[in-house]
This record gives structure tokens, C-alpha cells and sequence, in this order.
């Protein structure tokens, strides 16, 4: 099973709502994965277990030096975008 960890600043807000919705896409889609969220502050220890990091455009940047993919959204309401950019890595 994939793993996707959802990274934002404090690991609340924002990376929970972005992990809701693509929970959802995946679900829509058939796809079976294990989506977790954290703060920034945790992501560098938790990536390793990760096959997919992804965080706002804001963010990425902290986490360039991942060993893992990291995938940036804009908006994380939109289904759209979170088809585009997450389900182009499985």
C-alpha cells in the first residue's frame, strides 16, 4: 500500500483538510493508500516511511531535500488539482 504524508506548518489545519480530500479522490478512484498528516517540524523523520510528500506551495521548498517525492498544491479544495498532482505517482 502507497503512503502519503500531508505536510503543513503546524500539522492541523491545513495538512487535516488537504489529507480529507484526497482521501476522497483516492476513494473515488479506487485507490488504496495510507494518507497521514504532519507538522513541518516532524516531516524530515516521517518521509522516510513516505512515497509521496505533499504541501503547499509555501513549503515546498523546506522540503527539497526529501529523498522522497514532493508534490505542491495551490488550492487544497480543489479535486482537480489534487487528481493532477497526486494521482500522477501511482
Amino acid at each position: 500500500m502507497k503512503k502519503i504524508l500531508v505536510v503543513c506548518s503546524n500539522g492541523l489545519g491545513s495538512s487535516l483538510m488537504l489529507k480529507s480530500n484526497i482521501q476522497k479522490v483516492l476513494q473515488e478512484k479506487g485507490i488504496d493508500a495510507d494518507v497521514e498528516h504532519c507538522d513541518l517540524g516532524s516531516a524530515s523523520s516521517l518521509a522516510s516511511q513516505a512515497d509521496l510528500v505533499v504541501t503547499s506551495q509555501a513549503l515546498a521548498h523546506e522540503l527539497n531535500h526529501l529523498a522522497v517525492p514532493v508534490a505542491t498544491i495551490v488550492n487544497f479544495i480543489s479535486r482537480k488539482e489534487i487528481e493532477e498532482k497526486v494521482l500522477s505517482y501511482f
